[in-house]
């Protein structure tokens, strides 16, 4: 009796090559888990549906940049606003920094002035000299003040201006001189345009207005 001799190569009995490769390609197939046929193709949409599309989204970024270029526009707007009032506030600052020191200043220069009304009475020789010295300086520092914007108001023979004139009397006077300022008694001054005292006046009124109670 023979005894059939294989290799290790050889397929099992009733084993054929077709066998094998048919084996093959379905441990392949079912490692993959995936189908053999192929995916459906996406269907094309036609031509004036994609353009619709097109379209659509070509006009709602064009609202979308409409409205960022109003927004733009409105913060530039408000900026430009703000940069103004910033520098405006910053000039005002500017300009009435001094108004306390000015304020503190004022009545050193009603007394310069009143001396020397009294020195300009005295007619000696020694007051002469005294009337020259304060009016030096009266001038000086009447220059100072005028460098930061200080100006003085006459208000003598002016019509009477509640904004500008505080009455403290009153004075009867002729219908031509009704409601002028008759006397100055103290003088007002103003820093740019702004009040800084206002000037103490008598004003004139008629003897009817002033007999009748009128102010």
């Amino acid at each position: 009796m023979k005894i059939p001799i294989r290799s290790d190569d050889d397929p099992p009995e009733g084993v054929g090559p077709d066998a094998s490769a048919r084996g093959a390609e379905g441990q392949s197939s079912q490692a993959s888990g995936t189908p053999d046929t192929a995916p459906p193709a996406p269907e094309e949409l036609p031509a004036d549906v994609r353009l619709e599309q097109i379209e659509a989204q070509l006009a709602q970024k064009t609202k979308e940049h409409d409205a960022l270029h109003e927004q733009l526009l409105r913060l530039s707007a408000e900026f430009d606003n703000y940069r103004r009032r910033v520098a405006r506030q910053s000039e005002e600052v500017k300009q009435y920094a001094t108004t306390d020191l000015v304020v503190e200043l004022l009545p050193g220069l009603d007394n310069l002035e009143r001396a020397l009304e009294a020195t300009q009475l005295d007619p000696s020789s020694s007051a002469a000299k005294i009337a020259e010295g304060v009016e030096l300086v009266l001038r000086q520092l009447q220059a100072a003040l005028a460098k930061v914007g200080v100006r003085a108001l006459h208000a003598h023979g002016q019509p009477f201006d509640p904004t500008q004139h505080e009455a403290v009397a009153r004075t009867p006077v002729p219908p031509s001189e009704d409601g002028l300022v008759i006397e100055e008694l103290q003088r007002g001054y103003m820093l740019h345009n702004r009040l800084l005292r206002p000037s103490k006046v008598v004003v004139g009124k008629t003897e009817e207005s002033t007999g009748h109670g009128g102010a």
